[in-house]
């Protein structure tokens, strides 16, 4: 079995960032004051199929990504262990994750084709398979994360899931539930037929997502997450820092996971079959996911 690095490449990028402060005073009454700042222009209130919209054209742009992310996990009585892992991702559920280990091998690597997830682990010294189905309780296993592989593409691209999970499903129901004039965002519950439902916040500039909630069929909520430090690629902004808040982690609540991209590409060729494919060796017990 020969365990891949998902390829890697570097994105050198300038982000340039204006920021524009206007003060007012006024003098009344023989004393200095401060005038309220105008308001900050009103916004169109969005309709649900226009906010659908907005997030199927800019998630058509968002494809895929392979990528040296650092990790900052948490560990046994807070303590924080930090990982490098190579991370391939295609939309909507393909995902690979090899986590380094001090030598500089795969240690845990974790590989979905959009319904079965493979797992190798040989953080206990003695290398063992696991597989099962794409769902919640498949990162849990690699970075304790209460995601599951499509939802994690999702957030690591900036890419809404909007398309039905099945055939013959309904599409996911887009409804705006938020729009914030100050912050210049606006949310979405993205309610998907038998799964939980997401919570999607969007800057009305670009779509560019900035925060996301994830909860369970029943409505309790398991991670949210912080976007920031958008990096511009073709006219696309992706995130570079993610930190995901654990609501719904055992031994982890309350704690974060913080995901930085450090060596990037985003939109480039199509990544190889073999990113996304993990064999156990012939005769090697597998066992369940």
């Amino acid at each position: 079995m020969t365990l891949h690095h998902p390829p890697r490449r570097f994105v050198n990028t300038t982000i340039a960032v204006g920021l524009v402060v206007v003060v007012a005073v006024t003098l009344g009454d023989g004393l200095l004051g401060c005038v309220p700042a105008a308001p900050l222009p009103e916004v169109e209130a969005l309709s649900d199929a226009q906010a659908r919209a907005r997030l199927l054209a800019g998630g058509a742009r968002r494809e895929r990504m392979d990528a040296v992310i650092k990790a900052a996990l948490p560990g046994l009585q807070g303590v924080v262990v930090n990982a490098t892992m190579d991370v391939a991702a295609v939309a909507p559920a393909q995902l690979s994750v090899s986590v380094r280990s001090f030598f500089e091998v795969p240690q845990q690597v974790l590989v979905a084709d959009g319904a079965t997830v493979t797992v190798y682990d040989a953080t206990s010294g003695s290398p063992r398979f696991f597989q099962g189905p794409a769902n919640a309780l498949s990162l849990r296993r690699v970075l304790g994360l209460p995601l599951s592989p499509d939802d994690a593409v999702a957030l690591v691209l900036g890419r809404a899931p909007l398309a039905p999970e099945r055939e013959g499903w309904p599409a996911p129901r887009v409804r705006v539930i938020a729009v914030d004039v100050r912050a210049q965002t606006y949310t979405v519950a993205i309610e998907r037929p038998g799964r939980g439902a997401l919570h999607w916040t969007s800057r009305l500039a670009d779509d560019a997502l900035v925060g996301l909630s994830v909860f369970t069929g029943d409505g309790r909520p398991l991670v949210s997450a912080t976007l920031s430090e958008h990096v511009d690629v073709d006219g696309v902004a992706f995130a570079h820092r993610i930190v995901v808040h654990l609501l719904d982690a055992v031994g982890a609540e309350g704690q974060d996971v913080v995901l930085r991209v450090v060596d990037g590409h985003f939109n480039g060729p199509l990544l190889p079959p073999e990113a996304f494919t993990l064999t156990p060796p012939a005769g090697v017990r597998v066992d369940p996911l």
